[in-house]
């Protein structure tokens, strides 16, 4: 939440307005209406509200993303890209070489999406677990969804306390079109969820770095079983295979969630009766008091609420 602050008074209050006749008043108090803005608009800027998002020298777009028009994003790092905010336009569905990325990981390696019908999943917490290829998947049954996609720290720029992390101004955000197999449907071909199972828990299937706890760098993100009847596994975008940079070959995704929880690379899903460990989970994305660090027993960033 962002709180303005500022001080208020009547433009009749002034006593060189009270001694103006009504046409010189009625002048005087536009005059100051206009000043009386501009200084706020000022004020806003100096609090750092004001978009801050564009970088001072733009960077160039990471090899994996060069298919990206280059004019309409921000390149705040290789792994965090904006939509400008005047590229976002007035249509429903964002373009996909304008859409921004948010890599929490290095994207793997292009090989992935050579053979997207070849790519495997494994599934647990099942009656009949068992892993699938994209090619079985897509034999399962098949379903297209528009949807609001958000990085939870989408205007992070205008927060007055300074929070670290990206600083994305308005554009980490985008409506896509996801064409896959309900993950619904998925389950009853294997048998059903067990018993006592709270949590869909998907695994990114990024390459991690060796000499390293794989919990504290691992993509592995706990939702609600609730989103079991929403969820998708989609392996289009925008009526086209899914671009490496946002999840190809394949991609869990929870219309109403927030963007992380939209896990790219998804190779394994497990229904879990607790949430994973893994540190982005655990005490990544929780919902905090400013200063404090995050924490299991702290709400976990899953649904997005209106903005506006």
């Amino acid at each position: 939440m962002i709180n303005n602050e500022g001080n208020t008074m009547s433009i009749n209050d002034s006593p060189a307005i009270a001694s103006q006749s009504p046409a010189e008043s009625i002048q005087m108090s536009r005059r100051r209406l206009l000043l009386g803005s501009a200084g706020a608009m000022a004020s806003v800027s100096l609090l750092g509200l004001s978009p801050l998002a564009k970088a001072a020298e733009p960077k160039t777009l990471p090899d994996y993303v060069r298919w990206k028009n280059a004019n309409d994003v921000i390149v705040h790092s290789a792994n965090t890209i904006e939509t400008e905010r005047g590229a976002i336009g007035s249509g429903v569905v964002t373009d996909s070489d304008k859409l921004y990325v948010r890599n929490n990981l290095p994207a793997p390696n292009a090989d992935i999406v050579a053979d997207r019908d070849a790519w495997k999943v494994t599934f647990e917490g099942v009656n009949g677990p068992q892993s699938l290829t994209l090619g079985d998947l897509k034999k399962i049954g098949v379903e297209t969804v528009t949807t609001v996609l958000q990085c939870s720290g989408n205007g992070r720029a205008y927060y007055q306390h300074g929070p670290g992390g990206t600083q994305w101004g308005t554009g980490a955000a985008g409506c896509l079109i996801w064409t896959g197999v309900p993950l619904r449907e998925v389950v009853a071909k294997l048998g059903g969820v067990k018993p006592g199972m709270n949590y869909i828990t998907s695994t990114g299937g990024e390459s991690l770095p060796a000499g390293l706890d794989p919990k504290t760098i691992m993509v592995e993100r706990s939702i609600p079983l609730k989103a079991l009847d929403q969820a998708l596994l989609a392996w289009d975008m925008n009526d086209e295979p899914m671009p490496l940079a946002h999840g190809g070959p394949l991609r869990m995704v929870v219309p109403g969630y927030f963007g992380v929880n939209n896990v790219k690379y998804v190779d394994r899903v497990a229904f879990t009766e607790g949430q994973s460990d893994a540190k982005i989970q655990a005490s990544g994305y929780r919902i905090r008091p400013i200063g404090e660090k995050g924490a299991p027993d702290q709400p976990s960033m899953w649904e997005m609420p209106v903005k506006s």
